[in-house]
């Protein structure tokens, strides 16, 4: 199962620490990608057992989060369990029969020193923009099946990680981020209920998770210098409070991974209902996303936008408009 993913020189993926599953096999195939230990290594599983997490957040922390704005505070925990069942039937159901899917993806990459404003900082190198063609396709294995996502250029070649700007971040698998709510995946992290927020105009209810170390068997994953670290998160989830749809989903590492110079990552995934042409079906896709990433005291961001959705099939060839 894939989560987002970072790469170092760079990617950001999310894959299974059990049994590997063979990729789709589509005229452009995606580059392989490391294999992963098959478990957390000791030092790893100890650094992350004591990890401070969301879940033990106080009100003073609450109030703080530049997440939180507005939340209407639960009481308690009742509604937690309802929550939970809910946001993961809807989730199923909506990734039931899930068509192979392709858009438009433009990603613009920054990187400035750590320190400076983030949204004003000097930049180490001109932003780089590209666009590419983005394919989701659902692996019918599984319960719920996995999504397997990779890029191509827009006539459908594959892009090799390796072939990229070795200067800025990668990231992708955003798509997969809703299973953390998935009731397949929901054994692998604690749950906190936080209450109630309006994003979006959408009333939400507000979940936080933290992954468990001990339990945990989806993870992300970090390529540095072509070796992967596992990455576990903790986040937020907002869920629509009449349709249990997930609206969005911010992560950020349950504990800093120094040791690979990784100070901070932080994702901010933005669904949206979308209807793919050719398609009947509307499906919740991300829209947008910002990754944003600290590393050896560079900040790195990368701005994703998806637009353009339409079936996928292997002549597919998607060019944005003027």
């Amino acid at each position: 199962m894939r989560f987002p993913a970072l790469v170092c020189s760079f990617f950001l993926a999310a894959v299974s620490t059990g049994a590997g599953s063979a990729r789709p096999q589509q005229s452009a195939a995606p580059p392989q990608e490391p294999r992963l230990p098959a478990l957390l290594s000791p030092a790893e599983l100890e650094l992350y057992k004591h990890a401070e997490t969301v879940i033990a957040w106080t009100p003073r922390q609450i109030h703080n989060s530049p997440f939180l704005h507005k939340l209407r505070p639960a009481g308690n925990q009742d509604e937690l369990p309802t929550v939970l069942e809910r946001a993961g039937q809807t989730g199923a159901r909506l990734y039931h029969d899930f068509p192979k899917v392709a858009c438009v993806e433009q990603v613009l990459s920054e990187a400035m020193r750590e320190g400076t404003r983030s949204r004003h900082g000097m930049p180490l190198y001109p932003p780089k923009p590209q666009t590419f063609l983005y394919i989701v396709i659902p692996r019918t294995l599984g319960d719920p099946p996995g999504l397997e996502e990779y890029r191509t250029d827009l006539k459908g070649n594959p892009v090799n990680p390796s072939s990229l700007d070795a200067r800025f971040m990668i990231t992708a698998d955003f798509v997969s981020t809703w299973l953390y709510l998935s009731a397949a995946d929901q054994p692998d992290s604690t749950f906190r209920y936080f209450g109630i927020q309006a994003i979006r105009n959408r009333e939400c209810h507000v979940v936080g998770f933290a992954q468990n170390p001990e339990r945990v068997h989806s993870v992300g994953v970090f390529i540095y210098s072509g070796k992967p670290v596992v990455l576990l998160v903790q986040g937020l989830a907002w869920i629509d409070l009449q349709t249990f749809q997930i609206v969005r989903v911010v992560t950020w590492l349950l504990a800093p991974r120094t040791d690979v110079s990784l100070k901070s990552e932080t994702s901010t995934v933005d669904f949206f209902p979308v209807q793919p042409s050719e398609s009947e079906k509307v499906l919740w896709l991300p829209r947008d996303v910002t990754v944003e990433i600290v590393y050896r005291s560079i900040v790195f961001r990368n701005t994703h936008h998806y637009s353009y959705f339409k079936l996928f099939r292997a002549e597919s060839n998607i060019k944005p408009g003027p």
